[in-house]
């Protein structure tokens, strides 16, 4: 899944940067060669499960828990996971970030997403909160749990900006519940929440935020999500990339990113 040579550099990445343990719960099916009548095949669940695995291989400081989802009801419960493929990454560590927080991908974290999603482990092995002062002084005011959904798509150009900031507002408080969701895999919520371009930030079901946006704006409408007692609008946003209505494309493999590293 994850070529040889870029399984070394994550290595080398985790060996360097990773602190405290982090844990990945991963929800997905039984896998069967038979088809069920009436129930749609999780067309990446092996794929990312896969990736996973061998993410986790990669330092003795990672460990990964499959569930299958209808059989974990008590393991849903716990990490309030909805859907597959689902996947939960938790840590304890030592930083300033070390507060219970976590972070739930649904999805593939694959093409532009994979490197944040490399990113946000170590962020949360290191408990490593990079908000401003300012932003950190007034998430601390946040006293109630506010749900952050990020919708993206793995060819979007500024979702890894959103993805990796609402994964900090949850390192900086935990009453942050942060999502990504990689719409194309969850079409039906995509349509629920009119996805027509992504980044799109859905903040307690109240305020829509398209594009991708400074962080300061993004604390700002979390905590008037939290103090609002009627449902709001659209919030002004930042740039996107269009949503492609169709059926989700195969995962694009062998893309050259910046880091270096060869996006599986």
């Amino acid at each position: 899944m994850i070529p040889l040579k870029d399984q070394e550099l994550i290595r080398q990445k985790f060996a360097s940067e990773l602190i405290g343990p982090v844990k990945i719960d991963y929800f997905t099916e039984r896998e069967s060669a038979l088809a069920v009548p009436g129930r749609k095949p999780c067309a990446y669940c092996k794929p990312t499960r896969e990736m996973l695995q061998e993410l986790s291989g990669l330092s003795d400081l990672i460990s990964l828990r499959v569930h299958i989802f209808e059989e974990a009801a008590e393991e849903r419960a716990k990490v309030r996971i909805e859907g597959i493929p689902g996947t939960v990454l938790r840590g304890a560590a030592t930083g300033p970030g070390a507060n219970g927080a976590r972070f739930k991908f649904y999805g593939m974290p694959g093409g532009t997403e994979f490197p944040a999603f490399l990113e946000s482990i170590v962020d949360i092995s290191r408990g490593e909160v990079l908000l401003s002062k300012g932003s950190v002084k007034e998430l601390k005011k946040l006293r109630e749990e506010v749900q952050v959904r990020v919708f993206v798509t793995p060819t979007c150009g500024y979702c890894p900006q959103m993805m990796r900031l609402a994964y900090q507002l949850s390192l900086a408080n935990p009453n942050v519940r942060a999502e990504v969701i990689e719409v194309n895999e969850f079409p039906e919520l995509g349509e629920r929440y009119g996805v027509q371009a992504v980044p799109l930030t859905v903040i307690a079901d109240k305020i829509a935020i398209p594009g991708a946006v400074q962080e300061s704006l993004l604390v700002e409408q979390v905590l008037t999500a939290a103090e609002a007692k009627t449902s709001a609008g659209s919030s002004e946003g930042g740039p996107t990339s269009a949503v492609a209505r169709e059926e989700a494309p195969p995962v694009q493999r062998g893309e050259q990113r910046p880091s270096g590293l060869i996006i599986p």
